[in-house]
């Protein structure tokens, strides 16, 4: 009886304390919403968790608004990636609303580098990221563009405003010296970053996609990127960050992940912009009567004598009869080739999806009016990526994106036009383009000139958990391109006959990627362990065909064929290609605590373009971090939030050239004994000893956050040596051959960068304010050339502006004649003492002395003759400085950003305002005149002048002489007079924009909207008098054909349902 008394008195008890605790944990309905404190937008897929579970119990909808059961005096902690957690006691309320701030020590962010992830507080090298809102609202053409002033060490040149052409991208100053073409359609042999789209890589460098050459549309593959698909990119810099990437990594990688699906109610969101597109300022002309008065009084004044001069005006039509209407006109030719236009881009973006399967569709349309006539470009882009993830180990990830562009050239390519610059520098006495005159200027307008570029790319990616930690991945992809271009030149045009060239490739990539990681923690995270493997293939293919038919009938029929079939030419082109390459890698890692970290990484390439006796590259890196904030010395600092010191090396090998270059090709014009046979080809001797390119690299960096996270810095610097680049040298033709590919030419790149942001006012301010500031000073020299030379001259063609290449000096050097002023009188030319003869240059044979109102040149070796042995090494095409500036202000809905870039200490060869001098050498011609009154020029004897006479024409030698150094050119290109300084201030960005308050929207179905205005490349500060100092060739010359860059005035607004 007593035992079961006391059990029936135990159950009691328990069951009063039972009831009392679920009275004390009743469920309540928690409602609310989380938004962005930067702009009152909600946000979608945060994750909420009760200190009652160690699951989620609930997560946003796209809107961010939320409900969930809890007990009421629970505590809800709200998690979203980026930003920081915020955690609220209830207390017995059930309607919140709920500010989440971005986490901007952010060292919980993901950052894949060598296709693992890791957070950034265990990044052990060089890396910078932007979030794809840092790049949206501005339209453009190429994503690239937007990277401009935002990431230290990345030198980005918008040198052309072609719309679909690429700009000019260098990582850590010149990744290679070698140039290619001559005279004004020369360019630095590109050097670009890899870009890794979605894991896949994109190589910018294949074909050199930026339509210099006449094959191939000339569409850089990132023209076909929607930038409102992209979510992230990040930038890796350094050796320990790029080795796993191999050969393909050495110029640095771009890491680029498009959207994903991350509500699980469907979200639809639709962004668009109209903008108007203005072309820069344009340079004044002399028109009308005006250009004609002038021009007859240079040849009074400058004649042998007023009847000669008269003879020579009455030769000349175009000057002889001021009343003739052909010639008696006023025209503006810049007017005509140059217009104002309005242009559209549309994206709709379809995401949703949990854990378990997200998916994310979208479908972009950009159409783009070129700002010269017969110019433009239009892209079609779709893509879907699905994640589907059927259990906790195993996750398949699908991608298929497919895109097509179209872009017009009219008459020249990415970087020039020609018809436009020779239409445009016409006389304005000469009449506007007709069907009877200016065949050059119709040119430009109705040559039809159509290219497009297509691309599908699918991969598939699977990754499967066999035991915690250990896992297997693989990633199979698939990338197609095609490229077409159809060109008409109407009879008119091409001496009565009309012709058409019509040209088209195919290139794929077949890539596969297999991995196997392991990743474990010990003694509760004190000791971290992580290391992978993984195999790569890759297979290129790469194939060309033309055909060219001239004689048409008539230019309404526009082939194949025309009446002349046998006059027509073309067929598979001699570029076919087909490379391979295996490579194998690792890493191994360790951390104490996430405080000591220690990487190694190593990888092996194989690849069919390296000499029988190199067939494999190695690329291996080290690097050494210390994450110095969690010392227990700082544990109490109340100014340090973050600091990491990084240390690494490492070494990237690329193979360079083609299988051809290392075994050499075959001749099918062979003949012999009158019969047709294949021979070996002399024009290029094997090299079987081909190295690939090292590009080795030391790297120290530091990341502080200070002050609760208000101020953040980032330093780093580096010493990058290039060696074993890749250079074609003539040989002796003594053993029948006459060029070699070899492994000659090295270069270094030292330097230092820079990034900080500060937010001035308190986290407490109404008012978001953040700063930011970035910079790269980089220094390069050349280390070694062929045949250890000590310096290389490479042609300056049609200009003279030859590059000198020379041992401790930077690689792009240009050999100028040395400019010292004007000779103010006669008695100013120097005297050879030994002799009395004056200083003096040569027009072929004849002597010409040098007398007031001349240049005077430097003579460097004393023989006072003015020859090209009086030339001089001067200038850097590539900026000492560069780097970028942005204020970000929010206040409530409203939001104003504004980006500038600037370039520092970088010379510019200023062809335009040569080319406008040297249009008064010669009065009879049909070239434009521009007004010259600005410029201090000398006019009288005792004028102390800064340039020379310009209108003593019959003086000048021949501009248009192959050989200028015997040609008395007081204009010519090759001097200092026109190198000038072309570091400028730009504004580059301005946007203002607001989001509407959901409880306005919510009543039309619009869970958000934005609405924004944007101006972009609005106004540049420089003392350079060219037009424009950024829109220049990447060798630093300006150019009078060159594709200005436009002035954009934009209209949008972002939508989500």
């Amino acid at each position: 009886m007593t035992k079961k008394y006391i059990l029936n008195l135990l159950l009691l008890v328990t069951l009063a304390v039972w009831g009392g605790a679920v009275s004390a944990q009743t469920l309540i309905s928690v409602k609310g919403k989380v938004v962005d404190k930067s702009d009152g937008n909600g946000i979608p897929a945060v994750t909420i968790m009760a200190s009652t579970s160690t699951r989620a119990i609930g997560m946003t909808r796209d809107d961010g608004s939320f409900t969930v059961s809890v007990p009421n005096n629970a505590t809800l902690t709200f998690k979203y990636l980026n930003y920081k957690d915020v955690v609220i006691k209830l207390n017995g309320k059930n309607d919140l609303k709920v500010v989440m701030d971005e986490d901007r020590t952010s060292l919980k962010d993901v950052v894949v580098v060598g296709y693992a992830q890791k957070t950034k507080e265990t990044v052990m090298g060089a890396v910078t990221s932007l979030k794809g809102k840092d790049i949206q609202d501005v339209p453009v053409s190429n994503v690239a563009e937007l990277f401009q002033a935002k990431v230290p060490g990345l030198n980005i040149q918008i040198n052309t405003g072609s719309p679909g052409a690429a700009p000019t991208i260098n990582m850590r100053g010149l990744s290679g010296i070698s140039v290619t073409g001559s005279g004004d359609n020369a360019f630095l042999t590109p050097t670009s970053p890899l870009f890794v789209i979605d894991g896949v890589p994109v190589d910018l460098n294949t074909d050199y996609q930026y339509g210099f050459s006449s094959n191939g549309p000339g569409i850089s593959p990132l023209s076909l990127i929607p930038p409102e698909d992209i979510e992230e990119i990040n930038f890796l810099k350094d050796a320990s960050a790029t080795a796993l990437y191999g050969a393909q990594g050495a110029y640095g990688v771009i890491l680029i992940n498009t959207r994903r699906g991350k509500s699980k109610t469907p979200i639809i969101q639709y962004s668009t912009n109209f903008f108007f597109n203005t072309p820069p300022k344009l340079r004044q002309v002399i028109g009308g009567a005006a250009e004609s008065n002038l021009r007859l009084w240079e040849i009074y004044t400058y004649g042998v004598n007023v009847y000669s001069a008269r003879q020579s005006i009455d030769n000349t039509p175009m000057l002889a009869d001021s009343l003739n209407a052909f010639y008696n006109n006023s025209t503006d030719w810049q007017s005509i080739f140059y217009r104002s236009t309005y242009n559209q881009q549309h994206n709709v973006n379809a995401s949703g999806g949990d854990d378990s399967f997200n998916y994310k569709i979208n479908v972009g349309y950009y159409d783009e009016k070129g700002i010269q006539e017969n110019t433009g470009f239009t892209r079609y882009s779709l893509s879907m990526n699905t994640r589907y993830k059927p259990s906790p180990k195993f996750n398949v990830n699908l991608i298929l994106s497919s895109s097509l562009g179209n872009t017009q050239k009219g008459s020249g390519n990415g970087l020039l036009q020609t018809g436009v610059a020779s239409g445009a520098g016409s006389s304005s006495l000469l009449p506007g383009p007709s069907l009877i005159n200016s065949s050059a200027a119709l040119g430009a307008l109705i040559v039809d000139n159509d290219n497009k570029a297509g691309n599908i790319k699918t991969s598939v990616e699977a990754r499967y958990e066999f035991l915690t930690g250990l896992a297997l991945s693989n990633i199979t992809s698939y990338d197609y391109s095609m490229g077409t271009t159809e060109t008409f030149n109407p009879a008119i045009l091409n001496n009565n006959v009309a012709g058409v060239y019509s040209y088209n490739d195919k290139r794929s990539t077949l890539y596969n990627r297999a991995m196997l990681s392991f990743n474990k923690s010990f003694n509760k995270d004190v000791h971290n362990l992580g290391a992978y493997v993984f195999s790569e293939v890759y297979v290129r293919n790469f194939q060309a065909h033309a055909i060219k038919q001239d004689q048409y009938t008539n230019d309404q029929y526009q082939g194949p064929f025309g009446t002349a079939a046998a006059s027509s030419g073309g067929g598979i082109l001699d570029n076919y290609s087909d490379s391979r390459a295996a490579s194998l890698a690792g890493s191994i890692s360790y951390n104490y605590k996430t405080k000591y970290l220690i990487e190694a990484t190593f990888r092996l390439d194989g690849t069919s373009s390296t000499g029988l006796n190199a067939p494999w590259a190695r690329n291996p890196s080290l690097a050494l971090k210390w994450n110095f904030n969690k010392e227990n010395f700082l544990a109490n600092s109340k100014w340090l939030d973050v600091g990491m010191l990084r240390l690494s090396w490492g070494r990237n090998i690329a193979p360079v050239g083609s299988v051809f270059d290392a075994n050499g090709t075959y001749d099918y014009y062979g003949n012999y004994n009158g019969m047709p046979t294949t021979a070996i080809d002399f024009n290029n001797l094997p090299n079987i000893k081909l190295l690939p390119t090292s590009t080795t690299q030391y790297n120290a960096g530091l990341d502080l956050n200070l002050f609760k996270n208000r101020i953040t810095l980032t330093f780093d610097t580096y010493y990058k040596m290039v060696d074993n680049q890749l250079w074609e040298k003539n040989i002796t033709t003594h053993n029948a051959f006459t060029k070699l590919k070899t492994n000659e030419v090295s270069n270094v790149n030292y330097g230092y960068e820079l990034a900080v942001s500060f937010r001035p006012l308190p986290s407490t301010s109404k008012v978001n304010w953040t700063l930011s500031i970035n910079g790269a000073y980089n220094k390069e020299k050349i280390t070694a050339l062929p045949d250890a030379t000590r310096q290389l001259l490479l042609d300056g063609g049609a200009t003279g502006q030859a590059i000198l290449y020379r041992l401790g000096r930077n690689s792009l050097t240009n050999i100028l004649y040395n400019f010292k002023g004007v000779f103010a009188t006669d008695d100013d030319v120097p005297v050879n003492p030994a002799n009395g003869t004056r200083y003096h240059t040569f027009n072929g044979a004849v002597p010409v002395y040098f007398k007031a109102g001349d240049p005077y040149y430097a003579d460097i070796n004393g023989d006072y003759v003015l020859d090209s042995k009086d030339m001089v090494g001067a200038g850097n095409s590539q900026p000492l400085i560069n780097g970028g500036i942005s204020n970000f202000i929010s206040y409530q809905g409203f939001s104003l950003n504004v980006i500038m870039a600037y370039t520092w200490h970088r010379d510019i060869l200023n062809n335009p305002l040569a080319s406008s001098f040297q249009n008064f050498a010669s009065p009879f011609s049909a070239n434009n005149l521009v007004p010259i009154s600005a410029y201090n020029i000398w006019r009288q004897s005792g004028d102390i002048a800064n340039y020379p006479n310009p209108y003593d024409y019959l003086r000048y030698g021949n501009y248009g002489a192959t050989d200028k150094s015997t040609q008395f050119l007081p204009f010519r290109y090759n001097q200092t007079l026109f190198q000038e300084d072309g570091s400028y201030l730009k504004l580059a960005t301005v946007t203002l924009g607001y989001n509407f308050k959901p409880e306005l929207t919510k009543r039309l179905g619009i869970t958000s909207l934005r609405v924004f205005a944007t101006a972009n490349n609005i106004h540049t500060f420089s003392f350079y008098s060219g037009a424009d100092p950024e829109n220049v060739s990447s060798l630093g010359r300006d150019n009078s054909g060159g594709y200005p860059v436009r002035r954009t005035y934009a209209l949008g607004l972002n939508i989500q349902l």
